[in-house]
């Protein structure tokens, strides 16, 4: 009777459809002057209402006033192999898998005190033995009267899905390892042509190849460190960074793509006196700044400009990027968030929203100006790298 799903709008509609069952039947209980099950645990009506979920496809739980359960459908006792003595009460946690526990618990009893829809995956032990991943999504309910009657609870076997993450990501691994090694050859075979090649036109072009081919190996680098943010298991390094450094590089890699387009990278020199050092990654920094100058370059018009400087305060340290486009003012509030993109061919908008988890990651945060007379200002700003951090060699 175990059910794979492999969506989180499948299991919410899985969800609504059997708590408008419930309504239902509900409403007919109270057309027909009987009382419901909040208000009588043993009554008929009651074994009636959970015989309807008995059967469900889903694990049923339902806990009453004092956050205990006190029933689960046959699903769910056929998945554990327990009988419904030792599931009562808190006996089914007995089933959930030491490392989850505490996170378990902690999610259940925050949303029943506060009265709120939760959901929270956690390993339940199976009656073969295994633990299985189980995404239980709970709501409380109420009585015909409105009071508060308790949560009811439906699972899902989602293991599948899990190990299916868990090979994508194994793939992904794999194929960033087996790339770089091609492209660290190229790098050196361009570098050894930089000194054999005597041809004067060929010759300026060969350390752009370089960098370019070493800015592809970085790349695939920050792919997994950028997986590692979203899972919320990555921490900077104690190292520090110069931002001017990263300017640098970043106009370095970008300069053929604006010089295709028209469209001039400026680096100002009236820096900051104080050296802008922060401290974190900074193949991931160089990451975010690209993105955020190349959709710079890609919203500016032939023969305009794109600003790009780092700021330095006692407090604060930063990167400011400018140009003269403006922002839809229907994404303006959003325009950091995953898949937002507007007029770009093409666009994911996963840049921008990689750009503030970088961020983020990093302590930080990302502000956005825009208007028709001023342009777009996007303003990266940082912790200040501590005192006797190790500068990036």
């Amino acid at each position: 009777m175990e059910q794979e799903y492999t969506s989180t709008e499948r299991l919410r509609g899985e969800l609504a459809a059997a708590r408008q069952r419930i309504a239902t039947l509900e409403a007919a209980l109270a057309a027909a002057g009987q009382e419901s099950p909040g208000s009588c645990r043993t009554n008929v009506p009651a074994n009636f209402y959970l015989t309807i979920l008995n059967d469900a496809p889903a694990l049923i739980w339902r806990a009453g006033r004092d956050a205990k359960c006190d029933w689960f459908n046959k699903t769910w006792l056929s998945f554990t192999g327990r009988a419904l003595t030792q599931e009562l009460g808190d006996g089914w946690a007995e089933g959930v898998h030491p490392d989850d526990i505490r996170r378990c618990l902690e999610t259940y009893l925050h949303a029943f005190h506060s009265r709120q829809f939760f959901e929270v995956e956690y390993r339940l032990r199976h009656h073969s033995g295994a633990h299985r991943w189980i995404l239980d999504i709970g709501c409380p309910f109420t009585e015909p009267d409105g009071a508060f009657g308790g949560y009811i609870g439906y699972c899902f076997d989602v293991t599948q899905r899990r190990q299916d993450e868990q090979f994508r990501r194994d793939v992904e691994r794999i194929i960033r390892h087996d790339i770089k090694a091609p492209l660290n050859s190229l790098k050196t075979l361009a570098l050894a042509l930089f000194s054999d090649v005597q041809d004067a036109e060929i010759k300026p072009l060969l350390p752009r190849l370089h960098h370019a081919i070493g800015n592809v190996v970085n790349l695939v680098d920050s792919t997994e460190k950028i997986l590692q943010i979203e899972r919320g298991e990555y921490a900077p390094p104690a190292i520090r960074l110069n931002l001017r450094a990263v300017c640098r590089n970043t106009a370095a890699t970008l300069a053929p793509q604006a010089e295709a387009g028209g469209v001039r990278i400026l680096l100002p020199e009236n820096g900051p006196e104080t050296a802008p050092f922060c401290h974190g990654e900074e193949v991931l920094l160089e990451t975010l700044l690209t993105n955020l100058v190349k959709n710079a370059v890609e919203a500016s018009p032939p023969g305009a400009a794109v600003t790009v400087r780092p700021f330095s305060r006692p407090d604060a340290v930063g990167l400011v990027v400018h140009n003269q486009g403006t922002i839809p003012e229907a994404i303006r509030d959003v325009f950091f968030e995953r898949g937002i993109t507007s007029g770009k061919a093409g666009g994911t908008g996963l840049g921008t929203y990689s750009a503030a988890i970088i961020a983020r990651a990093h302590g930080g945060r990302i502000d956005l100006t825009t208007s028709e007379a001023e342009g777009t200002t996007v303003t990266v700003t940082l912790p200040p790298a501590p005192r006797g951090l190790r500068e990036d060699a």
